[in-house]
C-alpha cells in the first residue's frame, strides 16, 4: 500500500555497541556553537578517570613523548625523516578533526566517553557536543558489568554532572529488567530533560520485562516536539498534559487507559502526526483535534473510530481496519485526501452523512477530496462486485486505488462474479490514473477486476502488481495483459515483490516511458 513517509527524527540514530551517536557532524555546528575554552572545569567523581587510566606524562595523551633516536649515518635521508616525522613528540590525537573524535565517542561505552571530558578543555566540550543527540542504549547483549544498574547510573551521573548542556534528542533502550524499580529515577531524568528543553524523545524497552511504568513527570516536557514509546505503560494523564509543541505521537505495544489517549490527542494542541499499533487498553477512539493531519494505527480491536472534529486531518490510515468488526464515523474531515482501508467487515461506515452499509445506498454527501482510497475487496463473499462498486461511487475524485484481497480468496478457490460494465463509476471512468493491487497472484477473481479496471478506466497510466512470483511469472503475465482491451492505450505496468502498503513507509513508484508494460524485479 502507499503511505506517507515520515522524515527520520535525529533520536533514531543507533549506535553498533549501543551507545551514544550524533547524526550531525560535529553536531550543532550549523547553530555556531563552539567548544569551551574556559579552562577544564572540575569533574565529578564519577566521571573522573582513575589514576594512570590514560597514561603517564609520557603516554599516548600525554603532552610529552620519547623521541626515537635518529638513523645512523649511512641509513638514507628518506630513513631520517620518516623517524623524526614518526618521534617529533606532537599529538596527533588532538590534530584530528571534530568530526573524527566525535565518531570515536560514538563508538565509547557510555561512562567511558564522559570519562574523555577530563583529558582538556577541548575533549570536554566534544563530549558535550556529543550530547546533543544523546542514545542511552545498554549494550546489547550485556556486557559484564554493564547491565541496568551500571546504565542507569551512568546516564544519572552524566546528566547531573552537565546541567547546561544542549541536550536535543534522547533515546533510552533498556534489557532485561529495564528500569524497574528505578521508576524515581527516571522521573529525575525527565526533570532534568525538561530543563534541558528537550526537543525529541525516543524510550524503547522492547525487550524489558514486565512492562515498565513510565512516570507522570513524562507529560511535563513542555519543549517536546516527537515522543516515540515502545512497550511501556503510559502514565495517567491527570492533570492533561502539558505538552503545547508536541508535533510526533509514536506509541507502539504501549498499555494506556482510555482517557489517556483521548486527552493527548485533545489537549495536544500542536500534534501533526500520530502512530498507533498494539495499544491496550483502547477500545473507541473520538477524534477531537484542530491540528492532526495524519494518522495511522492497526485499529483491528477497536469496536469503534470516530473522526469527530478533524479540520486539518489529511490522512486516515487503519492498516487493520477489515479484519476486525470496527464501526467507522468520519463527521467532519472536509481535507481528508487519503483514506484506508475499508471493507465489508467495516460496517456501518458512515461518511458524512451517508450511510453505507454493504449494499445499495442512496448517496446524500460524497467525499470529494479523497485522492487516495485502499480497499480490501471480499472475493470470497457473495456479492463482492456489488460492494466495490457501490464503495466507490462515495469517492468520486479518487485518483489512486490500493486493492488488497481478502485472505480467503488466496489460500482457497472462490466464485468468481462478473462485473457490470454498464453501471457507470464516475471515479473509475473519469479520475483513477493509479491503480496498485497488493499480494498480486494471478487468481481468477483478482483478474476479473483487473480486466474490468482496464476496459472502463479512460485516464488510467500506472498499475502496479505486487506479487511473490518469479520474474518467468511476471513476464507470462505481462503477455496475457497486453491484448486486453483497454479504455486508456498508454498504460504502464509494473511488477514488484515488494508490497507498497499505506501508512507503511513504500510509496507507489510509477512507470514512465511508452513501454506498453515494463517487468521490474526489486
Amino acid at each position: 500500500m502507499l503511505c506517507v513517509n515520515s522524515s527520520p527524527s535525529a533520536s533514531a540514530t543507533s549506535s553498533q555497541r549501543g551507545q551514544m551517536v550524533a547524526s550531525e557532524w560535529p553536531p550543532g555546528l550549523s547553530g555556531g556553537s563552539s567548544p569551551r575554552t574556559d579552562g577544564p572545569p572540575p569533574s565529578p567523581p564519577s566521571l573522573s578517570p582513575p589514576p594512570g587510566a590514560f597514561g603517564s606524562d609520557d603516554g599516548e595523551f600525554g603532552s610529552r613523548m620519547p623521541k626515537r633516536a635518529r638513523a645512523e649515518s649511512g641509513g638514507g635521508d628518506g630513513a631520517g625523516i620518516a623517524d623524526r616525522a614518526a618521534g617529533d613528540g606532537r599529538d596527533r590525537i588532538s590534530e584530528l578533526p571534530d568530526a573524527v573524535l566525535l565518531s570515536i565517542l560514538s563508538h565509547l561505552p557510555l561512562r567511558d566517553a564522559g570519562r574523555t571530558s577530563a583529558l582538556s578543555t577541548r575533549w570536554r566540550g566534544l563530549f558535550d557536543q556529543s550530547l546533543l543527540d544523546f542514545n542511552a542504549c545498554q549494550p546489547f547483549p550485556p556486557e559484564e558489568g554493564r547491565g541496568c544498574e551500571w546504565m542507569i547510573g551512568a546516564v544519572t551521573d552524566i546528566l547531573a554532572a552537565r546541567p547546561r548542556v544542549k541536550i536535543r534528542s534522547f533515546r533510552f533502550v533498556m534489557y532485561g529488567r529495564g528500569f524497574d524499580g528505578h521508576l524515581h529515577v527516571i522521573d529525575g531524568w525527565f526533570r532534568d530533560l525538561a530543563r534541558h528543553r528537550v526537543r525529541e524523545l525516543d524510550v524503547d524497552m522492547f525487550y524489558a520485562a514486565p512492562k515498565p511504568e513510565l512516570p507522570g513527570s513524562l507529560l511535563d516536557l513542555a519543549s517536546l516536539e516527537t515522543l516515540k514509546v515502545y512497550c511501556c505503560r503510559f502514565p495517567d494523564t491527570e492533570p492533561p498534559p502539558r505538552l503545547p509543541v508536541l508535533k510526533n505521537l509514536d506509541l507502539s505495544n504501549v498499555t494506556m487507559s482510555q482517557h489517556s489517549l483521548q486527552a493527548m490527542l485533545s489537549h495536544c494542541t500542536s500534534l501533526e502526526c500520530v502512530k498507533l499499533k498494539n495499544i491496550v487498553g483502547v477500545e473507541n477512539i473520538c477524534l477531537r483535534s484542530k491540528s492532526l493531519a495524519r494518522l495511522y494505527g492497526d485499529f483491528g480491536d477497536l469496536k469503534e473510530l470516530v473522526i469527530e472534529d478533524a479540520p486539518s486531518l489529511e490522512e486516515l490510515v487503519g492498516i487493520d481496519l477489515p479484519n476486525g468488526n470496527v464501526k467507522v464515523k468520519i463527521i467532519f474531515a472536509p481535507k481528508l485526501k487519503v483514506l484506508g482501508y475499508l471493507g465489508i467487515s467495516v460496517r456501518p461506515l458512515v461518511l458524512l452523512d451517508t450511510l453505507f452499509d454493504g449494499g445499495i445506498l442512496q448517496l446524500r454527501t460524497l467525499m470529494h477530496s479523497v485522492r487516495t482510497l485502499a480497499i480490501q475487496v471480499p472475493f470470497s463473499k457473495k456479492g463482492y462486485t456489488v460492494f466495490v462498486a457501490q464503495l466507490l461511487k462515495c469517492f468520486p475524485c479518487l485518483e489512486v486505488l490500493h486493492v488488497e484481497p481478502d485472505k480467503r480468496s488466496v489460500s482457497r478457490s472462490v466464485t468468481v462474479e462478473e462485473w457490470d460494465t454498464s453501471n457507470p463509476i464516475q471515479c473509475i471512468q473519469q479520475s483513477i490514473n493509479t491503480v496498485v493491487f497488493e499480494y498480486y497472484g494471478g487468481e481468477e477473481c483478482q483478474w476479473g477486476f483487473l480486466t474490468f479496471l482496464l476496459e472502463m478506466a479512460r485516464i488510467l497510466k500506472h498499475v502496479k502488481l505486487c506479487c511473490w512470483k518469479g520474474k518467468d511469472w511476471d513476464q507470462d503475465q505481462a503477455k496475457l495483459i497486453a491484448p486486453k482491451k483497454r479504455a486508456s492505450p498508454h498504460v504502464n505496468f509494473l511488477f514488484s515483490k515488494f508490497v507498497s502498503r499505506l501508512g507503511t513507509g513504500t510509496d507507489v513508484t510509477a512507470v514512465p516511458g511508452d513501454a506498453r508494460w515494463k517487468t521490474e524485479l526489486r
